[in-house]
């Protein structure tokens, strides 16, 4: 009992302490008696009790006849607070009775234990918060504990994964693979404990990982195991492809050098074309790496930060940087312009490039040289992934097509002279075909009007108003051809005003009234006025050319979120199941509907007469915006 501090009390205090307890409180012995234990002792307990008010109360429960044993927070005579364990059981002295307590100095067992507490803490915190699945499993193979990444691993909530067979989720392949080695662990063999298998996550999709596992025995003494799995997929893959992509390198050295030694075998023995052909193979990542230094093809790479990491000697000579100057450096400002003769962003290219390679496999942009020169370069993009499948940096493979593009562009501009040379064409033909003979009818007219008016004045009336609908009618077919060279106007003028000119347009040249009813404002996009217009355009187009109508009526519709135009006629009409009539601007009609977002609808019997309807609705998302 030598370590052990031994006080006496009776009701009023401590009568009595050994040496100990001196020691322990701080004191001489003989300053203990006329004491009481909660006088050496905090103000408060840890479980947040005042020391006064818990040491009698523990006190009063010993005389009672209750033996007490507790911890207790106490403070030596210099501060210093230190642990406990104390016993108080009841004696009788001469009959009177006392208390005898027993107290134990728990401290180095109570810091032991906090210090457990916070390592334990520290490892959960570490398992919770790895990137890695770990858990742990019994000797049936159930799962005894799961962290977060196995749930997302897995793709099951917690509470489905833990007590559950950790073979249900493998593959049959990989059970048998994970069990054989479980068994063989068990019986004392020495099986690989980091190896690869498959998993099946909750969707069904298959994940190649790698799992690190050892086994140990439970405070019961039971057998138990714990995994780390690291999802490997990707990396996997990534190599797989640089496998395929080095084989492929490969083939295409074996088969350079072969044509090589085929056309030097005029001057080689048999001997001495296999040597050469043995040591060009041993040779073969050699003449890989000269074919990156030295081929006619810019090999660059880039880190995460668009920031050049690699250079090839082409790449110099054709950017003219050095390696000095280029490397580390951005390829934005150097190689790349911010934005492109276009003016599309190309930094923001770059910024998707090294954040989404997968998008950017292959690219066309233009490049810049030191000089300023501007060329254009077609770039295959490959992401290189790091041990932790985190991309590391891109590698991408360029080859200059500037002057394809060159001959691209002047190929376009003569196509888009030829096309202005045909446009004026048709422009001139439509002048001649259509506002030409309005005027020659008219001037005819107008020529024998005076000799009619003398004989019948009503019908020189009636010729005057036709001649002043030929003239009409000319004035507006002039204003279509005009708006054909001039679209801008045709941009900034209202739908109804050039339905309206459509109509006297067909009227004067086919003689047909043209009825035009306009119901609201119409605001609409430029693309979609357009569109409606080029629409009815052809719609009367076909009317004054093949329907043999007496009339006909255009009907525009404007209603808050949608616009409806209408074009009938009450001429011969034709067979909607016979493709050969139908097919008269049917199909331009159908394809300008629908580069606008409208529904087109033509309904026609032969001997009733045509109705050519198309309805243009605003999106769903312009209609909440308020339209912008």
């Amino acid at each position: 009992m030598d370590n052990y501090a031994i006080l006496l009390l009776d009701e009023g205090g401590i009568i009595e302490g050994n040496k100990k307890a001196g020691e322990m409180f701080g004191v001489p012995r003989k300053s203990l008696v006329g004491k009481t234990p909660y006088e050496f002792s905090p103000d408060v307990q840890p479980d947040g009790r005042l020391s006064k008010e818990k040491a009698l109360e523990k006190i009063r429960l010993a005389f009672s006849g209750q033996p007490q044993v507790f911890e207790w927070k106490h403070r030596k005579a210099g501060g210093e607070l230190f642990d406990t364990e104390i016993s108080l059981d009841l004696i009788k002295i001469d009959k009177h009775p006392m208390l005898v307590a027993i107290l134990r100095d728990i401290s180095a067992t109570k810091k032991a234990e906090e210090e457990r507490q916070e390592l334990d803490q520290m490892f959960r915190s570490i398992v919770e918060n790895s990137h890695s699945s770990i858990f742990t499993i019994d000797e049936h193979f159930k799962i005894t504990y799961a962290n977060d990444m196995t749930t997302i691993l897995l793709g099951f909530p917690n509470d489905k994964i833990v007590g559950r067979d950790f073979r249900d989720f493998l593959d049959a392949e990989s059970a048998a693979i994970v069990g054989d080695n479980y068994v063989r662990r068990q019986r004392g063999e020495n099986p690989p404990s980091r190896y690869e298998f498959n998993i099946v996550n909750q969707s069904g999709e298959k994940r190649r990982v790698e799992i690190s596992s050892t086994m140990f025995r439970d405070p019961s003494g039971r057998l138990r195991t714990v995994g780390q799995v690291l999802d490997v997929t990707e990396r996997r893959q990534t190599e797989e492809d640089l496998r395929l992509a080095r084989e492929s390198l490969e083939r295409r050295v074996i088969e350079r050098t072969a044509a090589l030694t085929g056309a030097n075998a005029q001057l080689e023995d048999e001997i001495e074309r296999r040597e050469k052909v043995e040591r060009a193979l041993r040779r073969s990542e050699t003449k890989y790496r000269h074919l990156v230094e030295s081929g006619n093809t810019i090999i660059l790479e880039m880190d995460t930060e668009g920031r050049v990491a690699f250079f090839n000697q082409f790449a110099e000579r054709f950017f003219g940087f050095s390696q000095a100057e280029i490397m580390g450096k951005s390829v934005i400002g150097t190689i790349v312009p911010a934005r492109d003769s276009s003016n599309a962003d190309l930094e923001e290219m770059i910024r998707g490039i090294v954040s989404h390679p997968e998008e950017y496999r292959l690219n066309e942009n233009e490049n810049m040289k030191k000089s300023g020169e501007r060329v254009w370069v077609v770039w295959t993009n490959q992401p290189v992934f790091d041990e932790s499948g985190q991309l590391r940096e891109v590698l991408c493979v360029g080859i200059d097509r500037s002057e394809l593009k060159k001959s691209e562009q002047t190929l376009a501009a003569q196509a888009l002279q030829q096309a202005t040379v045909e446009e004026r064409a048709r422009l001139a033909r439509d002048l001649h075909d259509a506002v030409s003979q309005t005027l020659f009818s008219a001037s005819i007219i107008a020529e024998v009007l005076p000799r009619i008016w003398e004989h019948n004045p009503s019908e020189g009336r009636r010729r005057l108003e036709e001649v002043r609908q030929l003239t009409r009618g000319a004035l507006a077919e002039m204003r279509t051809l005009l708006f054909e060279l001039r679209p801008a106007t045709l941009a900034e003028a209202d739908l109804g005003p050039l339905l309206h000119q459509l109509a006297e347009s067909v009227t004067g040249r086919a003689r047909i009234p043209v009825e035009v009813t306009v119901t609201g404002d119409c605001d609409v996009p430029t693309d979609v006025k357009i569109g409606l217009y080029r629409i009815a355009q052809e719609a009367l187009n076909n009317v004054g050319k093949h329907s043999g109508a007496a009339q006909a009526k255009v009907e525009l519709t404007c209603f808050e979120k949608a616009v409806s135009v209408s074009i009938s006629d009450n001429g011969k009409g034709f067979d909607p199941a016979d493709k050969t009539a139908g097919s008269l601007g049917m199909g331009i009609m159908n394809e300008r509907a629908r580069a606008i977002g409208a529904e087109l609808k033509i309904n026609s019997k032969t001997g009733q007469g045509t109705t050519v309807t198309v309805k243009w609705q605003k999106p769903v998302k312009e209609v909440t915006n308020g339209g912008n």
